[in-house]
Protein backbone atom coordinates (compact mmCIF):
# COMPACT_ATOMS: atom_id res chain seq x y z
CA UNK A 1 0.00 0.00 0.00
CA UNK A 2 2.77 2.57 0.89
CA UNK A 3 4.25 1.54 -2.12
CA UNK A 4 1.79 2.20 -4.03
CA UNK A 5 0.98 5.79 -2.73
CA UNK A 6 4.56 6.65 -2.83
CA UNK A 7 4.54 5.41 -6.82
CA UNK A 8 1.32 7.52 -7.72
CA UNK A 9 2.26 10.67 -5.70
CA UNK A 10 5.99 11.21 -7.23
CA UNK A 11 4.65 13.02 -9.89
CA UNK A 12 2.73 15.21 -8.32
CA UNK A 13 4.08 18.63 -7.47
CA UNK A 14 3.97 20.30 -4.32
CA UNK A 15 0.51 22.18 -5.31
CA UNK A 16 -0.57 19.08 -6.00
CA UNK A 17 0.22 17.13 -3.52
CA UNK A 18 -1.35 19.71 -1.15
CA UNK A 19 -4.58 19.84 -2.96
CA UNK A 20 -4.47 16.04 -2.05
CA UNK A 21 -3.80 16.67 1.24
CA UNK A 22 -6.13 19.16 1.90
CA UNK A 23 -8.95 17.23 0.11
CA UNK A 24 -8.41 14.04 2.24
CA UNK A 25 -8.71 16.01 5.22
CA UNK A 26 -12.20 17.60 4.10
CA UNK A 27 -13.79 13.81 3.37
CA UNK A 28 -12.02 12.82 6.85
CA UNK A 29 -14.02 15.31 9.02
CA UNK A 30 -17.19 15.65 6.70
CA UNK A 31 -17.33 11.43 7.23
CA UNK A 32 -16.72 11.99 10.88
CA UNK A 33 -18.92 14.54 11.65
CA UNK A 34 -21.89 12.71 9.69
CA UNK A 35 -21.04 9.41 12.01
CA UNK A 36 -21.87 11.45 15.07
CA UNK A 37 -24.90 13.55 14.43
CA UNK A 38 -26.67 10.59 11.93
CA UNK A 39 -27.38 8.18 14.95
CA UNK A 40 -28.65 10.77 16.93
CA UNK A 41 -30.73 12.26 14.42
CA UNK A 42 -32.34 9.20 13.86
CA UNK A 43 -32.90 8.12 17.26
CA UNK A 44 -34.32 11.51 18.29
CA UNK A 45 -36.49 11.66 15.17
CA UNK A 46 -37.89 8.13 16.07
CA UNK A 47 -38.58 9.26 19.98
CA UNK A 48 -40.49 12.63 18.77
CA UNK A 49 -42.40 11.23 15.38
CA UNK A 50 -41.79 6.40 15.15
CA UNK A 51 -40.42 5.37 12.31
CA UNK A 52 -43.53 5.82 10.53
CA UNK A 53 -42.64 8.98 9.68
CA UNK A 54 -39.96 8.58 7.94
CA UNK A 55 -41.75 8.49 4.58
CA UNK A 56 -43.42 11.10 4.96
CA UNK A 57 -40.14 12.86 6.01
CA UNK A 58 -38.65 11.80 2.65
CA UNK A 59 -41.00 13.41 0.55
CA UNK A 60 -40.80 16.55 2.42
CA UNK A 61 -37.27 16.47 1.55
CA UNK A 62 -37.49 17.23 -1.79
CA UNK A 63 -38.82 19.95 -1.81
CA UNK A 64 -36.09 21.27 0.46
CA UNK A 65 -33.66 19.45 -1.92
CA UNK A 66 -34.66 21.48 -4.91
CA UNK A 67 -34.54 24.30 -3.46
CA UNK A 68 -30.87 23.98 -2.20
CA UNK A 69 -29.98 22.48 -5.71
CA UNK A 70 -31.52 25.37 -7.16
CA UNK A 71 -29.73 28.35 -5.16
CA UNK A 72 -27.19 26.17 -5.74
CA UNK A 73 -26.94 25.59 -9.39
CA UNK A 74 -27.83 29.69 -8.92
CA UNK A 75 -25.06 31.40 -7.60
CA UNK A 76 -22.63 29.28 -8.09
CA UNK A 77 -21.63 30.70 -11.29
CA UNK A 78 -21.67 34.47 -9.74
CA UNK A 79 -20.75 34.08 -6.25
CA UNK A 80 -17.71 31.04 -7.14
CA UNK A 81 -17.11 28.20 -4.94
CA UNK A 82 -15.19 29.91 -2.04
CA UNK A 83 -18.04 31.77 -1.27
CA UNK A 84 -20.84 29.45 -2.06
CA UNK A 85 -18.98 26.73 0.48
CA UNK A 86 -18.87 29.37 3.44
CA UNK A 87 -22.68 30.01 3.43
CA UNK A 88 -23.49 26.14 3.25
CA UNK A 89 -21.03 25.38 6.19
CA UNK A 90 -22.74 28.57 8.12
CA UNK A 91 -25.92 26.76 7.38
CA UNK A 92 -25.22 23.81 8.51
CA UNK A 93 -23.82 25.07 12.07
CA UNK A 94 -26.81 26.89 12.79
CA UNK A 95 -29.34 24.75 12.65
CA UNK A 96 -27.54 21.84 14.35
CA UNK A 97 -26.64 24.16 16.93
CA UNK A 98 -30.41 25.03 17.04
CA UNK A 99 -31.04 21.95 17.29
CA UNK A 100 -29.03 20.72 20.03
CA UNK A 101 -29.82 23.79 22.70
CA UNK A 102 -33.93 23.55 21.58
CA UNK A 103 -34.94 20.84 20.70
CA UNK A 104 -36.60 19.81 23.87
CA UNK A 105 -38.61 22.15 23.47
CA UNK A 106 -39.47 22.44 20.17
CA UNK A 107 -39.53 19.14 18.60
CA UNK A 108 -40.23 20.36 15.14
CA UNK A 109 -36.41 21.24 14.77
CA UNK A 110 -35.34 17.46 14.91
CA UNK A 111 -37.80 17.20 11.89
CA UNK A 112 -36.38 20.29 10.21
CA UNK A 113 -32.42 18.52 11.12
CA UNK A 114 -33.32 15.17 10.18
CA UNK A 115 -34.21 16.36 6.48
CA UNK A 116 -31.32 18.78 6.29
CA UNK A 117 -28.84 16.23 7.30
CA UNK A 118 -29.06 14.32 4.44
CA UNK A 119 -29.17 17.37 1.89
CA UNK A 120 -26.06 18.60 3.41
CA UNK A 121 -23.80 15.49 3.88
CA UNK A 122 -24.54 15.14 0.26
CA UNK A 123 -24.07 18.68 -1.16
CA UNK A 124 -21.01 18.62 1.25
CA UNK A 125 -19.34 15.90 -0.86
CA UNK A 126 -20.68 16.96 -4.46
CA UNK A 127 -19.32 20.03 -3.99
CA UNK A 128 -15.71 18.57 -2.52
CA UNK A 129 -15.97 15.82 -5.33
CA UNK A 130 -16.56 18.34 -8.37
CA UNK A 131 -13.45 20.02 -7.21
CA UNK A 132 -11.70 16.83 -7.60
CA UNK A 133 -12.83 15.53 -10.66
CA UNK A 134 -11.76 19.20 -11.61
CA UNK A 135 -8.22 18.74 -10.37
CA UNK A 136 -7.12 14.96 -10.31
CA UNK A 137 -5.19 13.69 -13.58
CA UNK A 138 -7.71 10.86 -15.11
CA UNK A 139 -4.90 8.21 -15.31
CA UNK A 140 -4.44 7.57 -11.69
CA UNK A 141 -8.59 8.42 -10.55
CA UNK A 142 -8.77 4.31 -10.23
CA UNK A 143 -6.30 4.56 -7.22
CA UNK A 144 -6.92 7.64 -5.54
CA UNK A 145 -10.74 7.48 -5.48
CA UNK A 146 -10.77 4.41 -3.82
CA UNK A 147 -7.87 6.30 -1.26
CA UNK A 148 -10.04 9.57 -0.86
CA UNK A 149 -13.16 7.13 0.08
CA UNK A 150 -11.06 4.68 2.28
CA UNK A 151 -10.11 8.15 4.29
CA UNK A 152 -13.50 9.55 4.62
CA UNK A 153 -14.69 5.61 5.69
CA UNK A 154 -12.03 5.91 8.50
CA UNK A 155 -13.77 9.29 9.27
CA UNK A 156 -17.01 7.84 9.93
CA UNK A 157 -15.81 4.99 11.64
CA UNK A 158 -14.29 7.68 14.22
CA UNK A 159 -17.42 9.26 14.57
CA UNK A 160 -19.69 6.13 14.73
CA UNK A 161 -17.06 5.34 17.94
CA UNK A 162 -18.07 9.00 19.45
CA UNK A 163 -21.54 8.02 18.98
CA UNK A 164 -22.01 4.73 20.09
CA UNK A 165 -19.50 4.76 23.24
CA UNK A 166 -20.91 8.15 24.43
CA UNK A 167 -24.06 9.20 23.43
CA UNK A 168 -25.67 7.83 26.52
CA UNK A 169 -22.93 10.15 28.61
CA UNK A 170 -23.50 13.48 26.16
CA UNK A 171 -26.85 12.78 25.23
CA UNK A 172 -28.19 12.58 22.19
CA UNK A 173 -28.70 15.73 21.16
CA UNK A 174 -25.48 17.21 22.55
CA UNK A 175 -24.03 15.36 19.77
CA UNK A 176 -24.99 18.02 16.99
CA UNK A 177 -22.36 20.48 19.03
CA UNK A 178 -19.76 18.60 17.26
CA UNK A 179 -20.48 20.21 13.75
CA UNK A 180 -18.90 23.58 15.11
CA UNK A 181 -15.35 22.62 15.31
CA UNK A 182 -15.31 20.00 12.77
CA UNK A 183 -16.97 21.78 9.73
CA UNK A 184 -14.81 25.18 10.65
CA UNK A 185 -11.85 22.43 10.16
CA UNK A 186 -13.49 21.58 6.85
CA UNK A 187 -14.24 24.88 5.62
CA UNK A 188 -10.55 25.77 6.00
CA UNK A 189 -8.79 22.95 4.67
CA UNK A 190 -11.22 23.45 1.71
CA UNK A 191 -10.38 26.70 1.10
CA UNK A 192 -6.58 25.60 1.16
CA UNK A 193 -7.42 22.81 -2.17
CA UNK A 194 -9.31 25.36 -3.57
CA UNK A 195 -6.01 27.46 -4.06
CA UNK A 196 -4.36 24.70 -5.42
CA UNK A 197 -7.17 23.14 -7.59
CA UNK A 198 -7.14 24.12 -11.45
CA UNK A 199 -10.32 25.48 -10.73
CA UNK A 200 -10.00 29.20 -12.35
CA UNK A 201 -9.57 32.17 -10.41
CA UNK A 202 -12.73 33.63 -11.89
CA UNK A 203 -14.54 30.44 -10.77
CA UNK A 204 -17.57 29.81 -13.34
CA UNK A 205 -16.96 33.48 -15.33
CA UNK A 206 -13.91 31.06 -16.96
CA UNK A 207 -15.07 27.83 -16.57
CA UNK A 208 -19.01 28.17 -18.49
CA UNK A 209 -18.67 30.51 -21.15
CA UNK A 210 -21.31 29.67 -23.71
CA UNK A 211 -23.52 27.72 -21.01
CA UNK A 212 -26.91 29.16 -19.84
CA UNK A 213 -26.26 29.87 -16.35
CA UNK A 214 -29.80 29.53 -15.33
CA UNK A 215 -30.35 26.80 -13.18
CA UNK A 216 -32.62 25.18 -15.78
CA UNK A 217 -29.79 24.27 -17.71
CA UNK A 218 -28.73 21.77 -15.42
CA UNK A 219 -31.80 19.91 -16.32
CA UNK A 220 -31.25 20.45 -19.86
CA UNK A 221 -27.31 19.30 -19.74
CA UNK A 222 -28.90 15.65 -18.85
CA UNK A 223 -31.36 15.75 -21.22
CA UNK A 224 -28.75 16.48 -24.10
CA UNK A 225 -26.52 13.67 -22.84
CA UNK A 226 -28.36 9.96 -22.77
CA UNK A 227 -25.26 8.96 -21.54
CA UNK A 228 -25.96 11.18 -17.78
CA UNK A 229 -29.64 9.94 -17.91
CA UNK A 230 -28.29 6.73 -17.53
CA UNK A 231 -26.02 7.74 -14.80
CA UNK A 232 -29.33 9.09 -13.19
CA UNK A 233 -31.24 6.16 -13.51
CA UNK A 234 -28.66 3.72 -11.40
CA UNK A 235 -28.23 6.60 -8.89
CA UNK A 236 -32.43 6.70 -8.68
CA UNK A 237 -32.05 2.51 -8.52
CA UNK A 238 -29.62 2.50 -5.64
CA UNK A 239 -31.75 5.44 -3.31
CA UNK A 240 -34.49 3.32 -3.76
CA UNK A 241 -33.44 0.28 -2.89
CA UNK A 242 -31.61 1.60 0.45
CA UNK A 243 -34.81 3.73 1.33
CA UNK A 244 -36.42 0.26 1.29
CA UNK A 245 -33.85 -1.18 3.54
CA UNK A 246 -33.09 1.74 5.85
CA UNK A 247 -37.08 1.43 6.54
CA UNK A 248 -37.72 -2.18 7.22
CA UNK A 249 -34.48 -1.92 9.49
CA UNK A 250 -35.73 1.28 11.57
CA UNK A 251 -39.24 -0.61 12.34
CA UNK A 252 -36.88 -3.30 13.13
CA UNK A 253 -34.52 -0.28 15.59
CA UNK A 254 -37.74 1.17 17.13
CA UNK A 255 -39.42 -2.13 18.16
CA UNK A 256 -36.33 -3.89 19.55
CA UNK A 257 -34.59 -0.65 21.34
CA UNK A 258 -37.27 1.85 22.76
CA UNK A 259 -34.83 3.98 24.97
CA UNK A 260 -33.42 7.06 22.63
CA UNK A 261 -29.71 7.18 24.30
CA UNK A 262 -29.59 3.36 23.55
CA UNK A 263 -30.49 3.72 20.43
CA UNK A 264 -28.38 6.36 19.74
CA UNK A 265 -25.43 4.09 20.86
CA UNK A 266 -26.41 0.96 18.77
CA UNK A 267 -27.09 3.08 15.79
CA UNK A 268 -23.48 4.58 15.68
CA UNK A 269 -21.78 1.20 16.46
CA UNK A 270 -23.71 0.11 13.13
CA UNK A 271 -22.35 2.93 11.57
CA UNK A 272 -18.65 2.53 12.86
CA UNK A 273 -19.37 -1.34 11.49
CA UNK A 274 -20.66 0.06 8.27
CA UNK A 275 -17.87 2.14 7.52
CA UNK A 276 -14.79 -0.28 9.03
CA UNK A 277 -16.16 -2.53 6.02
CA UNK A 278 -16.66 0.36 3.84
CA UNK A 279 -13.16 1.40 4.51
CA UNK A 280 -11.45 -2.35 4.49
CA UNK A 281 -12.87 -2.35 0.60
CA UNK A 282 -11.79 1.36 -0.52
CA UNK A 283 -8.68 0.67 0.61
CA UNK A 284 -7.90 -2.16 -0.74
CA UNK A 285 -10.90 -4.27 -2.66
CA UNK A 286 -12.18 -1.40 -4.83
CA UNK A 287 -8.93 -0.87 -6.54
CA UNK A 288 -7.92 -4.56 -6.91
CA UNK A 289 -11.63 -4.93 -8.03
CA UNK A 290 -11.76 -2.13 -10.19
CA UNK A 291 -8.63 -2.96 -11.83
CA UNK A 292 -9.28 -7.23 -12.61
CA UNK A 293 -12.84 -6.74 -13.75
CA UNK A 294 -13.39 -3.57 -15.04
CA UNK A 295 -15.57 -0.63 -14.79
CA UNK A 296 -18.64 -2.51 -16.47
CA UNK A 297 -18.33 -5.53 -14.15
CA UNK A 298 -17.68 -4.00 -11.42
CA UNK A 299 -21.23 -1.94 -11.84
CA UNK A 300 -22.86 -4.69 -12.52
CA UNK A 301 -21.58 -6.79 -9.16
CA UNK A 302 -23.42 -4.08 -7.65
CA UNK A 303 -26.89 -5.00 -8.50
CA UNK A 304 -26.17 -8.55 -8.51
CA UNK A 305 -24.82 -8.52 -4.63
CA UNK A 306 -28.38 -6.54 -3.41
CA UNK A 307 -30.23 -8.92 -5.20
CA UNK A 308 -29.52 -12.04 -3.34
CA UNK A 309 -29.51 -10.32 -0.50
CA UNK A 310 -33.08 -8.90 -0.89
CA UNK A 311 -33.56 -12.94 -1.74
CA UNK A 312 -31.83 -14.00 1.72
CA UNK A 313 -34.17 -11.33 3.50
CA UNK A 314 -37.04 -12.89 1.58
CA UNK A 315 -36.82 -16.09 3.49
CA UNK A 316 -35.66 -14.82 6.51
CA UNK A 317 -37.17 -11.50 8.08
CA UNK A 318 -35.49 -11.23 11.46
CA UNK A 319 -33.97 -8.61 13.27
CA UNK A 320 -30.44 -9.99 12.91
CA UNK A 321 -31.55 -10.25 9.06
CA UNK A 322 -32.87 -6.65 8.87
CA UNK A 323 -29.35 -5.65 10.10
CA UNK A 324 -27.80 -7.15 8.09
CA UNK A 325 -29.48 -6.81 5.06
CA UNK A 326 -28.56 -2.88 6.13
CA UNK A 327 -25.37 -2.68 6.49
CA UNK A 328 -24.79 -4.56 3.24
CA UNK A 329 -26.34 -2.25 1.23
CA UNK A 330 -24.80 0.49 3.34
CA UNK A 331 -21.64 -0.93 3.08
CA UNK A 332 -21.97 -1.19 -0.96
CA UNK A 333 -23.05 2.35 -1.37
CA UNK A 334 -20.58 3.84 0.02
CA UNK A 335 -17.71 1.55 -1.28
CA UNK A 336 -17.81 0.27 -4.47
CA UNK A 337 -21.25 1.83 -6.12
CA UNK A 338 -19.92 5.06 -4.75
CA UNK A 339 -16.25 4.97 -6.53
CA UNK A 340 -17.59 3.59 -9.90
CA UNK A 341 -19.84 6.07 -9.97
CA UNK A 342 -17.75 8.58 -9.36
CA UNK A 343 -15.86 7.78 -12.06
CA UNK A 344 -18.08 7.76 -14.73
CA UNK A 345 -18.45 11.71 -14.23
CA UNK A 346 -14.38 12.36 -14.88
CA UNK A 347 -14.71 12.45 -19.00
CA UNK A 348 -17.36 14.75 -18.88
CA UNK A 349 -17.55 18.18 -19.93
CA UNK A 350 -17.04 21.11 -16.80
CA UNK A 351 -20.17 21.95 -16.77
CA UNK A 352 -21.72 19.03 -16.31
CA UNK A 353 -19.44 17.81 -13.91
CA UNK A 354 -20.70 20.42 -11.48
CA UNK A 355 -24.58 21.12 -12.33
CA UNK A 356 -25.52 18.36 -13.76
CA UNK A 357 -23.74 16.23 -11.40
CA UNK A 358 -25.34 18.85 -8.32
CA UNK A 359 -28.74 17.52 -9.72
CA UNK A 360 -28.34 13.91 -9.54
CA UNK A 361 -26.20 13.38 -6.80
CA UNK A 362 -28.14 15.32 -4.66
CA UNK A 363 -31.67 16.21 -6.14
CA UNK A 364 -32.29 13.37 -7.90
CA UNK A 365 -30.76 11.34 -4.69
CA UNK A 366 -33.81 12.88 -2.73
CA UNK A 367 -36.81 12.58 -5.02
CA UNK A 368 -35.94 8.73 -5.55
CA UNK A 369 -36.31 8.46 -2.07
CA UNK A 370 -39.51 10.54 -1.98
CA UNK A 371 -41.18 7.92 -4.83
CA UNK A 372 -39.69 5.17 -2.30
CA UNK A 373 -41.77 6.79 0.26
CA UNK A 374 -44.91 7.23 -2.05
CA UNK A 375 -44.55 3.45 -1.94
CA UNK A 376 -44.55 2.88 1.57
CA UNK A 377 -46.98 5.24 2.58
CA UNK A 378 -49.39 3.33 0.25
CA UNK A 379 -48.75 -0.01 1.65
CA UNK A 380 -48.98 1.25 5.58
CA UNK A 381 -52.46 2.13 4.95
CA UNK A 382 -53.14 -1.25 3.21
CA UNK A 383 -54.41 -4.15 5.36
CA UNK A 384 -53.49 -7.51 4.83
CA UNK A 385 -49.99 -7.16 3.50
CA UNK A 386 -46.85 -8.40 4.37
CA UNK A 387 -44.91 -5.06 3.81
CA UNK A 388 -41.50 -6.13 4.64
CA UNK A 389 -41.59 -9.15 2.52
CA UNK A 390 -43.21 -7.39 -0.10
CA UNK A 391 -40.37 -4.51 -0.07
CA UNK A 392 -37.84 -7.65 -1.06
CA UNK A 393 -39.74 -8.94 -3.80
CA UNK A 394 -40.09 -4.76 -5.67
CA UNK A 395 -36.54 -4.83 -4.58
CA UNK A 396 -35.57 -7.80 -6.28
CA UNK A 397 -37.37 -6.55 -9.49
CA UNK A 398 -35.80 -2.98 -9.51
CA UNK A 399 -32.23 -4.81 -9.63
CA UNK A 400 -32.89 -6.86 -12.88
CA UNK A 401 -33.93 -3.13 -14.53
CA UNK A 402 -30.39 -1.91 -12.99
CA UNK A 403 -28.73 -4.37 -14.27
CA UNK A 404 -30.09 -3.90 -18.12
CA UNK A 405 -29.33 -0.44 -17.88
CA UNK A 406 -26.02 -1.21 -16.79
CA UNK A 407 -25.70 -2.89 -20.10
CA UNK A 408 -26.93 -0.58 -21.80
CA UNK A 409 -25.26 2.12 -21.08
CA UNK A 410 -21.55 0.69 -21.60
CA UNK A 411 -23.04 -0.59 -24.83
CA UNK A 412 -24.05 2.90 -26.32
CA UNK A 413 -21.95 4.47 -24.56
CA UNK A 414 -18.20 3.28 -24.73
CA UNK A 415 -16.76 6.52 -25.74
CA UNK A 416 -17.91 8.06 -22.02
CA UNK A 417 -16.45 5.41 -20.04
CA UNK A 418 -13.17 4.37 -18.65
CA UNK A 419 -12.17 0.46 -20.29
CA UNK A 420 -10.30 -2.06 -18.93
CA UNK A 421 -6.47 -1.24 -19.99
Amino acid sequence: MFLNLKKYFSDYNRSQKIFILSIVVCVFFISCEYGITRPASTSIFISNFTSKMFPYSWILAVPLNFLVVFLYNRFLPTLGCFKTFFLFVLSIIIINSLTALFVDKFTWLIFLQFIFKDVYILLAFKQTWSMIHTTIDTRKAKFLYGLMFGIGGLGSIVGGVVSGFFAVDLKSQNLFLFSIPLYLIVFAFYNLALKNSKVPKNDFKEMIIEENTNPKEAFSLIKKNNFLTYVLLIVVFMQVSTAFLDYQYNVFLERTIPDIDLRTAYTGKITSLINSITTCFQFFGGFILIHFLGLKRSHLIVPILLGLNSLAFFFFPFFSMAVFAFVSIKSLDYSLFAIVREMLYIPLKIDEKYRAKALIDVFAYRAAKAFSSLFLIFIQNLSGLNIILLISIISMIIYAFWINVVTLMFKKHKQFIFQKE
